[in-house]
């Protein structure tokens, strides 16, 4: 079953705008995550122990063994990030939820059928692609823990907006997309 060339833009239209929202909040996620995890003091200071006290985990439904994995993932990393990467990584996350935010924008334009709608999808789906590809070549210059940490989502978030780049353009070629 083939979508009539009136129907594509508002299809596509419809999954940027949810691609949109997730990649938003996915970069927001990531930018207040380097906001509030901070480097360990200077001098290789040990890291404090897990404080899980028994009200607050009731009070979260956590178990102490949860408790301590989530300070192991902070600790991993506080521990392993370059001094580079947090800095690096907020103003790549910044841009990021601008450019996905604005992806929703350029969705709602499609469902619309402005005739701007296609070249700034186009230029929106690159302009995700090229943040992802950053962000990859940041994670493999960061570290073996720190890739064990980034990489799926980066590879998944980068094909997602290839595969959307291609559409887009693929759309605007054939006319789906005016």
């Amino acid at each position: 079953m083939s979508i009539s060339r009136s129907a594509y833009p508002g299809s596509l239209g419809i999954v940027v705008v949810v691609l949109g929202v997730f990649s938003t909040a996915m970069h927001g996620n990531e930018l207040m995550k380097q906001a509030v995890i901070t480097q360990p003091a200077a001098g290789g200071e040990a890291i404090a122990p897990a404080d899980c006290p028994a009200d607050e985990l009731e009070e979260e439904g956590l178990s102490l063994a949860e408790c301590e994995q989530l300070v192991a993932h902070v600790r991993t990393i506080t521990v392993s990030r370059p001094d580079w990467f947090r800095g690096f990584q907020m103003g790549l996350a910044a841009l990021g939820a601008l450019v996905a935010f604005t992806s929703i924008l350029v969705g709602a334009a499609l469902l619309n059928d402005r005739r701007w709608a296609a070249t700034a999808a186009v230029l929106n789906f690159g302009a995700l692609a090229a943040i992802d590809v950053t962000g990859f070549v940041a994670v493999v210059n960061a570290g073996p823990l720190l890739r064990d940490l980034y990489l799926p989502q980066l590879l998944l978030w980068s094909l997602i907006h290839l595969m959307m780049t291609v559409a887009a353009v693929a759309g605007r070629e054939q006319g789906g997309l005016t």
